[in-house]
């Protein structure tokens, strides 16, 4: 039989599978290659206490594969207890792992106590969890038991899961893992991975609360120097494409690599959707393929109202850049460093969402708060642009966005014994002092010290301005 014709009979075989979900399968990627990898939704637990279990392989040492376990326990399904000024809950996990021919290869449980300052901090909130195994590649029977503490009630996630191989030569992929969150990591945790702390997301359920679809997997076995391209596509059940990423362009710079994104899930009919990964190695020329179920969870009203405004909507890829560097004195660390992996519609999502968040009077049509911060721009624009930058990438009009106009302004000119420097005073919410200098004599006025511990503070201030 032909290729292209044996291709499609396997299409035909495989499709009926995929539209009843009892089997899911990573397909057809690369005109002209067929990848086929097993994967499928979190399994939902049985019993009082309800929770999502998921799984995701990637490469270990010697051939075996690390195993991760991911499950997220509501807050509600627990009982907490007063406990000195707040409220406790415990719960314990228990696990039985089978091999395919259902010998018990391990049984552990463990304890976790969990803690809420009111009971207002319950309702809504879950607790992610994961942990890990060794195993030879393969085909396991896995049981998770949650079990109350308190009240006794139990849940129990059982399941089939394939602990992948993954090929020690040429290009191969660890599987997906969904995240609720990205980030650079400093903490160590649990959930601390080659530098990121990826939280997962069990359910792999997207909604309106949780709208952005964010992923993490590894590249293995890249050719030394290699370039190589990573394409993104969300997918219905029958294959066809709901929504495309651009291709991402990267060279490697070891034997492996690390691929973080995110991709909004909004707009979509609720459904079980799939997300598809292909990578190529341009030089070698190999590829690879993977894909991830989720289900969509929401009315289209219900997106709508976590959609990015109607301005945002508008504005080009150009426009949007522009917006988001000039809005970045409003996001930490984390907020900037998860915006990097997102695409564009994306980032307008997580950026309308700030300001809707921001918003003091969110009844009204107008963002009272987003109003003023672009006032507070121009202002900067108006003062402080030069020919070394924009107004609002100074220290100057950094201050000027973040605090606002100052109440009070003390300039001192240049002397023979000192540089140029201004004084900058606000009365309101406690008194706040900023001084900027011109220490380069161009007119670039640089803040050198400041009583607000969020910016720099140099206790030597007076023997910079001093140009004795």
């Amino acid at each position: 039989m032909p290729r292209e014709a044996a291709e499609e009979e396997c299409q035909k075989s495989i499709m009926p599978f995929r539209a009843n979900f009892l089997l899911l399968w990573a397909a057809i990627v690369w005109p002209g290659e067929f990848v086929l990898s097993e994967t499928g939704l979190p399994v939902k637990s049985k019993g009082e206490i309800e929770f999502y279990f998921d799984s995701a392989s990637f490469r270990a040492a010697q051939g075996q594969v690390l195993q991760e376990f991911y499950y997220q326990i509501p807050f509600e399904q627990l009982e907490f207890r007063p406990a000195g000024a707040g409220f406790e809950a415990e719960f314990k996990t228990g696990v039985t792992l089978s091999d395919s021919a259902g010998q018990v290869l391990l049984r552990d449980e463990w304890t976790q106590p969990l803690a809420a300052a009111q009971r207002e901090e319950i309702a809504g909130r879950s607790l992610p969890n994961q942990f890990e195994l060794t195993l030879s590649p393969g085909r396991y029977f896995i049981s998770l038991a949650v079990s109350d503490s308190h009240s006794g009630k139990q849940g129990i996630a059982e399941s089939w899961f394939r602990a992948r191989a993954i090929p020690e030569n040429g290009l191969a992929l660890s599987d997906l893992q969904a995240a609720s969150s990205i980030a650079v990591d400093t903490s160590q945790s649990k959930f601390s991975k080659n530098g990121l702390k990826v939280v997962p997301h069990a359910s792999a359920e997207f909604s309106p609360s949780q709208p952005l679809f964010y992923f993490y997997f590894e590249i293995y076995n890249l050719a030394p120097a290699d370039s190589y391209e990573v394409h993104y596509s969300m997918k219905n059940a029958h294959g066809e494409v709901l929504r495309s990423l651009p291709a991402k362009m990267a060279r490697a710079q070891a034997s492996s690599s690390v691929e973080v994104g995110g991709i909004h899930a909004a707009n979509l009919p609720d459904s079980i959707a799939f997300l598809a990964i292909a990578v190529r190695g341009r030089r070698a020329g190999e590829r690879a393929a993977i894909e991830k179920a989720f289900r969509i969870r929401a009315s289209a009203a219900a997106w709508r109202e976590h959609l990015p405004d109607i301005e945002l909507e508008q504005m080009t890829e150009a426009e949007f850049k522009l917006h988001l560097e000039q809005a970045q004195y409003l996001l930490s660390d984390d907020d900037k460093s998860m915006l990097k992996a997102l695409e564009v519609g994306a980032q307008k999502s997580f950026v309308g969402r700030l300001w809707r968040q921001l918003d003091p009077q969110p009844e009204t049509p107008a963002n009272e708060f987003r109003e003023e911060y672009y006032k507070r721009v121009r202002y900067a624009e108006e003062k402080f642009s030069s020919g070394f930058s924009p107004g609002w990438k100074s220290d100057r009009g950094r201050i000027a966005i973040k605090f606002g106009a100052p109440n009070e302004v003390e300039r001192y000119p240049a002397k023979t014994t000192a540089r140029p420097y201004e004084v900058w005073t606000y009365y309101r919410e406690g008194r706040k002092q900023f001084i900027f200098a011109d220490i380069e004599g161009f007119g670039k006025y640089v803040l050198i010290y400041s009583s607000d511990e969020r910016e720099l503070t140099r206790p030597d201030w007076k023997m910079i301005i001093d140009a004795r």
